[in-house]
């Protein structure tokens, strides 16, 4: 039954309605959950100071990394599924189900334990200064025995129909982590580790959420035992070949976040590493929407694909980038106009606010070309393009990110720093917009 009605909801329903709702739920989803990854900055820097956000700003590549592993097995598994009932075939799509979570707690674990043994040296090559070195050491190492419990497989939920589910992934964590964060930081004054232990706490109500559904909610169209945990070569093939992109993608943000804070520190010192922890919060926060249309459309991407709905196709994305655009141009104006008071929030000294309101009003037009990438990210893995994707990942990172940021080092100014961030953001854009040309006429 629950199998059909997803087959009913994306086969019939149109192609505004289906984005609205879906893409209007993911949004809310992801916007909840950045107000969770935002909280631990915010209580952070006002409770104990912006050299203590500064050392979440500096564990911040460590995390995208987890993401990323997260992110590859989700995108890879939620592309195979929602084809798979598009298909009509939910037994290929339990199988994938069991390799993916095999595959996340035998990555989860290596990650924690490599991350413990080497923890202090790979701070170092954070870029992480002598004052935010203590704070960091004590958020990291509690973050790393938490990795396995680091998510909830929300956009599998969300392949297989289930918004209501999905969106509890995301909402829950983020409602304990607000009532969480100020008790242990400044109720039971546990300083930086208060809002490790409240984010672990908040992620492990994901995790028992999600045992409920894989394992024992009746109506999963793709339900698992214990036994279904196990490798399985071909499913772990088509997993990595179409979220290996998300990884790398994940991995050039790390990697690009190692880099810049080095920068930073270079340039401008423990302020400036503080300043972008904020300023990164804040741009991820304002771009929401573009992942919550990213994720919205790829289950319906990949089910018309699936049964050959090409111009469904077609005008999803165009649509999709078409909203993107609008949401980003209105809210790169209001951002501009109002960047100190946005700083402010999240600290009271002034040489951050001053630093950080002119990044921010730099960074903001970034914003007007944001929804482009995740777009055409949704279109090549909806349908299962993988090599477009990997290829695009790795001009992004290694021809785009890491060249400019070299030539921003060298340039050793802060206000330039922000500038080429911008560029790079655009001229990712572009770059994804020929790819898709280049698709469409191929096709």
């Amino acid at each position: 039954m629950a199998e059909e009605q997803v087959k009913n909801r994306l086969e019939q329903d149109s192609i505004g309605k289906l984005m609205l709702e879906l893409c209007t739920q993911t949004t809310l989803s992801i916007m909840i959950y950045n107000i969770y990854t935002i909280t631990d900055t915010f209580y952070v820097s006002k409770g104990i100071g912006s050299v203590a956000s500064g050392a979440i700003g500096i564990f911040s590549p460590v995390l995208l990394l987890v993401n990323g592993v997260s992110s590859t097995l989700g995108t890879g598994g939620a592309s195979i599924i929602s084809r798979r009932l598009g298909e009509r075939n939910p037994a290929g799509g339990k199988k994938v189900v069991g390799c993916m979570m095999w595959l996340w707690v035998l990555c989860s674990l290596t990650i924690t334990i490599t991350g413990l043994a080497f923890l202090e040296p790979l701070l170092e090559l954070l870029g992480s200064t002598s004052e935010i070195y203590p704070y960091a050491v004590e958020y990291g190492r509690i973050m790393l025995i938490g990795t396995i419990i680091s998510t909830g497989f929300s956009g599998i939920m969300r392949a297989e129909g289930d918004i209501f589910y999905s969106t509890l992934q995301w909402c829950c964590p983020v409602m304990i982590n607000l009532l969480l964060d100020p008790l242990f930081i400044y109720g039971f004054h546990m300083g930086i580790s208060g809002a490790a232990v409240a984010t672990l706490i908040a992620q492990l109500f994901s995790a028992v959420n999600s045992i409920y559904y894989f394992f024992i909610r009746k109506n999963t169209p793709c339900r698992v035992a214990l036994g279904d945990i196990r490798w399985n070569r071909q499913a772990c093939k088509e997993i990595l070949y179409i979220g290996l992109p998300a990884f790398l993608n994940s991995l050039g943000n790390s990697l690009t976040g190692m880099v810049g804070n080095q920068i930073l520190g270079q340039v401008g010192g423990t302020q400036a590493i503080g300043t972008y922890a904020v300023i990164s919060r804040i741009q991820s926060f304002l771009s929401t929407p573009f992942s919550g249309i990213m994720q919205g459309i790829q289950p319906m991407l990949g089910f018309d694909w699936g049964r050959q709905q090409r111009k469904r196709v077609k005008r999803t994305v165009a649509y999709a980038i078409l909203g993107g655009a609008v949401y980003g141009g209105v809210i790169a104006v209001c951002v501009y106009c109002g960047a100190g008071g946005i700083v402010k929030l999240f600290s009271v000294d002034s040489e951050i606010t001053s630093i950080g309101k002119t990044a921010l009003q730099i960074i903001c037009f970034s914003l007007v070309i944001g929804g482009i990438m995740p777009v055409i990210q949704a279109y090549f893995l909806a349908l299962g393009y993988g090599k477009k994707v990997l290829f695009l990942s790795l001009e992004s990172i290694f021809a785009i990110r890491l060249p400019l940021l070299l030539i921003a080092w060298r340039l050793d100014n802060l206000d330039i720093i922000w500038w080429i961030l911008v560029l790079t953001e655009w001229l990712i854009a572009g770059l994804a917009v020929y790819n898709y040309k280049i698709v469409r006429k191929e096709r």
